[in-house]
């Protein structure tokens, strides 16, 4: 799919609820009631595949959780969606320095965003070989939501990573506040109400039960560039590729 067919063509409209009331994403990306609303936008990232051990641990743990008497307090990611973002890209909804690309007026088209980023990114020499190597360091019951944390497996591909970010960044003159300290994860779902002790404790059980069953190491393949109308499908457009030959011993 390319960004010819979504629905991109102004900047989109938040629903505004009571202040405090509900959690941040509440009225931008899903309603009180976790109805999908627009949200569009772009973002580099790697989806989690199907076939890996991760996937069909989480897809286990995720299917139990739709059963939890908490579920009502979700909306739930579907698990084609589930990927790590290693580059935050663009939202029509946040429109603020930083948020949005120096080069390019802060009122265009999210479709002049996109093409502008495609151009970039078909030249950005992705510099070195796949996969990143994971490992898991367990969920986050966030207050947006469940999330499987994340990091590399040691400090060179940390390293590698955080290089990575940091050029995408110098690329797509975009650097969103926390880009240093960003938290690596896999979203499964985003809160609806804000959680009291209770759910807390619930939660955190459930999830704690579950972190010795996941796969402590995991794969991913090379960062896509992806365009999105909303949380539930995330469109490859092309993945980034090593531009420098490789020189032969």
């Amino acid at each position: 799919m390319g960004y010819e067919d979504l629905d991109l063509g102004g900047m989109s409209p938040t629903i505004e609820y009571p202040c405090g009331k509900y959690p941040r994403w509440v009225g931008q990306k899903f309603d009180p009631d976790g109805n999908l609303l627009p949200f569009p936008g772009n973002t580099v990232i790697c989806h989690l595949q199907s076939d890996a051990l991760l996937y069909r641990a989480l897809l286990e743990m995720y299917d139990e959780l739709r059963k939890q008497e908490f579920s009502h307090l979700y909306a739930f990611l579907p698990p084609t969606s589930w990927h790590m973002t290693v580059f935050e890209g663009v939202s029509d909804h946040i429109r603020k320095p930083g948020f949005w690309p120096a080069d390019l007026p802060i009122d265009a088209p999210l479709r002049d965003c996109i093409a502008l980023f495609r151009r970039k990114l078909q030249e950005f020499d992705l510099g070195s070989e796949q996969p990143f190597r994971m490992t898991v360091k367990g969920f986050e019951a966030l207050e947006d939501g469940i999330a499987l944390k994340v990091r590399p497996v040691d400090a060179a591909e940390e390293s590698r990573l955080r290089q990575l970010r940091d050029r995408l960044s110098g690329c797509l003159q975009t650097r969103h506040p926390g880009h240093e300290t960003y938290s690596l994860h896999l979203s499964i779902t985003y809160t609806l109400r804000f959680l009291d002790e209770q759910d807390h404790e619930k939660i955190s059980t459930f999830l704690d039960g579950w972190c010795a069953k996941l796969p402590e190491v995991f794969e991913l393949g090379a960062p896509e560039f992806c365009i999105f109308d909303d949380m539930f499908a995330f469109h490859q457009q092309f993945c980034l590729t090593t531009k420098t030959p490789r020189i032969a011993i």
